[in-house]
This record gives C-alpha cells, sequence and structure tokens, in this order.
C-alpha cells in the first residue's frame, strides 16, 4: 500500500506528539513521583536507622523504644507502623497509624489487637491492590557484632501512587487532546501543504499525456511556490515550443504567398492572445515600401501602404523584439499611422538578412492594457521563424516565374528550330551553308529555302523584333504566309509589298519584322532581292572586291503599306564564278566582348577577306570563329544566324 504524502504527514505529527507527550509524562509525573518515593524511602530508612541506634536492650527497657516510637508516629504521616523485635523475633514494641487502615475506627483496638496487626502487615498480609502501597525497611539493631534484635518500618506510598496514577492519567487525557488538536492541525497544515503539490502532480500527469494548457495557481512565495511558478514557465516554455514546431511545419508545407501569409496572422495572433494580426511585406522594386498581405479588400478599399523613410527603418531593425507604435518617435509613428496602424498597437519587424522585410502588426484585446515582454518576445521568434518562410515563398515565386520563363525559352527554340531547314538545298553550280546559334535568350532569326520552280530558288533571312515565344509564334506565321506567297510572286518587292500588308494587320503595333527576300535565277546566274530593313547583304567578288549592299527598305509591319511601298526597292546581282553573298542578321553585327563594344561591319569584313577563295563552309566557320574571339566568352544575347550562297560555276 502506497501512502500519500499528506498520510505521511498526519502520521508523523502523531508520533512527534506521542513521543513528546511520552517524554512530559516520564519527566514531569513518572520521574518526579519516583523522586518523591525515593525522598519518602530515604527518610523511612532514616528514622529505622535512627531507631535502631538507640542501644537500650542492653538495659532490657523495650518502654523507651515505645515511647520513642510512639512519638516518631505522631511526626510522620506517611509511617503506618513501627516494629522493634528482640535477636528471638518477639515483638517488644510497636505502633500503629489507624490512618492507613481500612478498619471501624468507633471501636478502639487493644494493644494486642495492634500487634497482632502489625505482625500480619510486617508479614505482607495485605489486599492484592494494596500491596503496591505499602512498603516495610528493616534495620537490624547491633551491638557490636551482636544482633540484638532489628527494626521494621512499615510506611504508606498511597498518595504518592495515586500522584502517579492521576498524574499519569491527566497526561494521558493532555495526549489524547493535543493528539486530536495536532491530527486536525496537521490535516489542515497537509492539506495546504500538499494541495499545491497534488494539483502540481495532477498537472504534470496531464502533460506527459500531451495537454500543455495547464497552469498551476502560486499560492505562496516559499519553495512550493516557486515550484509552482517553475512548472507554469516550463509549460510555457513546451507550449512556445510546440507552437514553433506547427508554426514551422505548417509553414513548410506550402509556398503560397496567400496561405502563408494567412497562417501566419492566424498563428501569431493565436499565440501571443491578440485580437488580430497584419502583415506587411517589402516591395522589392521600392525601397520602404510596404504592402499589406491582407485576406480580402475591406468596404472595397485596400489598405494603404506603410512608407518608412531613411531614418525610420534602422530604427526598427534595431527594434527586433517589436514595440508599441505610441513609444515610437514621431517621424515612425506618422509613418505608420498614414497607413491606418493604432498608437496603441504592437509592432514587430520582420528581418532577413539584416534587412527589414516586413512587419506584424498586433491588435490588443479588449480590457488588455498592454503585451508583456515575454509576449513580445514571443512574437519576435515567431516573426523571425514567418519571415524565413515568406521570403522562401517570395523565391519560389521568382523560381516559378523563371522556370516558365525557361520554358517559354525552350518551347521558342524548339519552335524556332523547327521553322529552320532540316537540310541545305543542293543546287548545281552553287553551294549553299547556313547556320544559327540560338542565344540563351531566344529571339526571332529565320532563315528558310523554297523551290518556286525548276529555274528559282527562293531565299529568306528575317528577325523579328522582340524576345521568347511571341517572337518564336510571329516568325511562325511569317513562314506560313512565306509558303504561300512564294509560289504567287516571282518580284521578291511584290512578294515583300503583300507580306507587310498582311503582317500589319497581324502583328501588334510594339513588334516588326526585318527581312532580305531574294531569289537565284539558276539558269542566268543572277541574285534579285529586296530588303525590308534588314541587316546589309554581303556581297564578295572573285577579283577580291568585298562591299555591303543595303537597298532602300523599311520594316514590316511598321506601317500600312504606302510608305512601305514607296520606299521599298528591288535590286539584281549578277553571280560569277566565285562570287559569295552573305546574308545575316544583326546578331553577328552587334555580337558585344566584356567592355560592351560591338563587332560591328567592318570586322565582319575583315574576316570574310580574310577567308580568300575558300568554300562556303570555311567562310562560315571563319566568321563564326572571329566573332567568338571578339566576345572572349561575354555572354551572347541575340542569336547568329548567317546564309552563304557560293557560285560554283
Amino acid at each position: 500500500m502506497k501512502l500519500t504524502l499528506r498520510t505521511k504527514l498526519i502520521i508523523l505529527s502523531t508520533l512527534l506528539v506521542t513521543i513528546i507527550m511520552g517524554n512530559v509524562t516520564y519527566f514531569f509525573t513518572v520521574r518526579e513521583l519516583q523522586s518523591k518515593r525515593e525522598a519518602v524511602e530515604s527518610q523511612i530508612e532514616r528514622i529505622a536507622q535512627n531507631i535502631a541506634t538507640m542501644q537500650l536492650l542492653d538495659r532490657q527497657d523495650w518502654s523507651d523504644y515505645q515511647n520513642y516510637i510512639s512519638q516518631l508516629m505522631a511526626f510522620n504521616d506517611d509511617i503506618v507502623y513501627i516494629a522493634i523485635y528482640d535477636d528471638r523475633q518477639s515483638l517488644r514494641a510497636h505502633t500503629l497509624s489507624l490512618d492507613h487502615l481500612d478498619i471501624d475506627r468507633n471501636r478502639p483496638l487493644t494493644r494486642r489487637v495492634q500487634a497482632d496487626i502489625v505482625r500480619r502487615l510486617d508479614r505482607g498480609a495485605v489486599a492484592d491492590e494494596s500491596r503496591e502501597d505499602l512498603r516495610t525497611h528493616k534495620v537490624n539493631i547491633l551491638f557490636g557484632d551482636r544482633v540484638l534484635g532489628s527494626v521494621h518500618v512499615g510506611f504508606s506510598l498511597i498518595e504518592i501512587n495515586r500522584d502517579l496514577r492521576q498524574g499519569i492519567l491527566r497526561n494521558v487525557v493532555l495526549a489524547a487532546a493535543l493528539l486530536f488538536i495536532f491530527s486536525l492541525l496537521s490535516i489542515l497544515f497537509s492539506r495546504r501543504l500538499t494541495g499545491p503539490l497534488e494539483r502540481l502532480s495532477k498537472a504534470m500527469g496531464a502533460i506527459t499525456e500531451g495537454d500543455l494548457e495547464q497552469r498551476v495557481t502560486v499560492e505562496s512565495h516559499d519553495e512550493i511556490g516557486r515550484l509552482a511558478q517553475t512548472f507554469n514557465e516550463m509549460v510555457e516554455g513546451l507550449r512556445e515550443r510546440r507552437i514553433i514546431e506547427s508554426l514551422g511545419h505548417e509553414l513548410s508545407a506550402t509556398f503560397q504567398l496567400e496561405r502563408l501569409a494567412s497562417l501566419v496572422r492566424d498563428r501569431l495572433s493565436g499565440a501571443i492572445g491578440a485580437a488580430s494580426a497584419r502583415l506587411y511585406l517589402g516591395d522589392r522594386d521600392k525601397l520602404g515600401t510596404y504592402h499589406e498581405i491582407a485576406p480580402g479588400e475591406k468596404n472595397g478599399e485596400t489598405s494603404d501602404p506603410i512608407l518608412l523613410d531613411a531614418q525610420a527603418q534602422p530604427y526598427l531593425l534595431e527594434r527586433s523584439e517589436g514595440l508599441m507604435l505610441e513609444a515610437a518617435p514621431p517621424h515612425v509613428r506618422e509613418a505608420l499611422v498614414r497607413a491606418r496602424v493604432g498608437l496603441r498597437e504592437l509592432v514587430i519587424p520582420m528581418l532577413a538578412k539584416g534587412k527589414l522585410f516586413g512587419l506584424l502588426v498586433f491588435s490588443l484585446p479588449d480590457g488588455a492594457q498592454g503585451f508583456e515582454d515575454k509576449q513580445r518576445h514571443f512574437a519576435a521568434t515567431l516573426a523571425s521563424q514567418a519571415a524565413f518562410a515568406l521570403e522562401n515563398a517570395l523565391l519560389y515565386d521568382e523560381l516559378r516565374e523563371q522556370e516558365r520563363l525557361k520554358r517559354e525559352l525552350e518551347i521558342a527554340r524548339e519552335v524556332q528550330h523547327k521553322l529552320l531547314p532540316k537540310e541545305m538545298p543542293q543546287i548545281p553550280g552553287f553551294q549553299l551553308e547556313a547556320m544559327c546559334r540560338p542565344a540563351q535568350e531566344v529571339g526571332g532569326d529565320y532563315y528558310d529555302f523554297f523551290a518556286i520552280d525548276q529555274r528559282h530558288l527562293g531565299i529568306v533571312i528575317a528577325d523579328v523584333s522582340g524576345k521568347g515565344t511571341s517572337a518564336s509564334f510571329y516568325m511562325a506565321e511569317i513562314k506560313g504566309m512565306m509558303l504561300m506567297l512564294t509560289s504567287r510572286y516571282l518580284s521578291p518587292r511584290d512578294l515583300l509589298i503583300e507580306l507587310n500588308r498582311r503582317l500589319y494587320a497581324s502583328l501588334d503595333r510594339k513588334v516588326f519584322a526585318t527581312m532580305i527576300y531574294g531569289m537565284v535565277d539558276l539558269r542566268s546566274k543572277r541574285f534579285t532581292f529586296a530588303r525590308a530593313g534588314h541587316s546589309p547583304l554581303l556581297q564578295m567578288t572573285s577579283d577580291g572586291r568585298c562591299e555591303m549592299a543595303t537597298p532602300l527598305g523599311i520594316g514590316l509591319g511598321l506601317e500600312p503599306g504606302d510608305l512601305f511601298d514607296q520606299t521599298l526597292k528591288q535590286v539584281v546581282l549578277p553571280l560569277n564564278k566565285g562570287d559569295t553573298l552573305v546574308l545575316f542578321t544583326d546578331g553577328i553585327t552587334e555580337a558585344m566582348n566584356a567592355n560592351r563594344e560591338i563587332f560591328g561591319e567592318e570586322r565582319l569584313l575583315e574576316a570574310a577577306r580574310s577567308n580568300g577563295t575558300g568554300d562556303a563552309v570555311k567562310l562560315r566557320e571563319r566568321i563564326f570563329e572571329s566573332v567568338d574571339d571578339f566576345a572572349k566568352g561575354a555572354r551572347q544575347h541575340d542569336d547568329l544566324t548567317l546564309i552563304v550562297l557560293q557560285c560554283r560555276s
């Protein structure tokens, strides 16, 4: 059987009272009466010794003894009888106190009766209940070495024994009363002492089962009170730790900014007992501007942003534990008040990488005067955790946008790749080479070949303004139109005029295209072309002449047709053996190095001249090598597209 602390205290107090009263009974009753008994016995012994030393027996005068002991009897109330015996044990003198005998005192006793009573008392012939009340002290009467007789003094211990019994009884009654009182007091004291401990034990049992809402009342300032205070602090720490772990788990479960913002508002306001919370995050494009991430518009209006100047931001950075707005300096207070933040609200800065990432604003619950320091500290801890999750969410959105753009670029590359010819046309007497090297950011470069009939081959190179998939899709639209128009128009100028009319109707006003379209007459060895705002055509003759051909023409889709038609010129170039034509996009001439210098047309001409009489493949490779050597690893910002047409016979 397990004893509770309260039972142990009651048993202990009972034992203490019993021991105390036992000691009181022993030291103040038993020992005192024993001392009194010893004093009486000592006195009787002296009396017996005095009688024995009278030395009267040698004169055989027993009457002197009789007179002496009769007088002694009158002065000592404790003596019951005195008997003097001779050496033959004959009673020679005696005296008897009738006060100690239970006899009829109305009838006088003769000396013989008294002597008989003395002899019986001396032999111990008394009732059993009176045996402890009568004691006899015997002393021999000596004369030298000779024993002349003996003195027997019987004395009463009735008073002493009665006092002893009464004292013991009184102490027992007192002990019982004290035991009862102390038991009640011990019950009350143990209840007061162990009550908080029992409640504390019960609360700890609940904690082991996962209930962290336990709290014990601190009823005193002693060790038990400090233990209760420590318990409450421990539970508060465990509760905060659970909130931190739960919040971390919830925050890590999503990267959706609105969902995270809702979690931060709800969990943090509940954790510190705030009435509500508002979340503001910094605008990455506008330094010092913080917009509220709200669950929805209120009264049809969005909340005003918080605008912090260069002084307010460092001030808030230094107050990571937060502050009540009414305690902030005027320039900070005014900035937040303009955004409808109340003076009695708690502002917690959210820091990320040493910068002011955002702000949390907590409203006081009804009736509260303010937030305690531990509430502010806990809110700051949770705000730091929330800032990390929110920053990750924003980074995730950026990465997702980058992935979207990356995928868009990949689609654009795929579209652009499908627009380009899969193999070079094989033309008797001519060599054709082409190459398009896409940049990291996709442009709208396009080249193609069209077998119009057995005599004519169409060649086109174009560049659509803009980047990404939109440019690629516009180029796909242009290719579709080219496939349809090349079979209808043998004049490059007429084809470009019709193409411009159609593109103006379909292109966005911010989008245009440049193009060179020409036809090779395989019999007459001539190249007829028109340039719609595109880069020049590089012409290399067999006699070493190298120059740019730049006939008039504006971009496609810029205007409906009048100006385009008036400015567009068509040029016919004869092709002799060894002559070479190079069609290219501006990605080649506008390639840049690390110093942001452009490659330019002059360097292109030098690269072409350095190839000499090499074939089309070597010329293509030479031009690309020259561009790469010039760029020296600098990032390529546009596609590099090149067509080489060489007359071989």
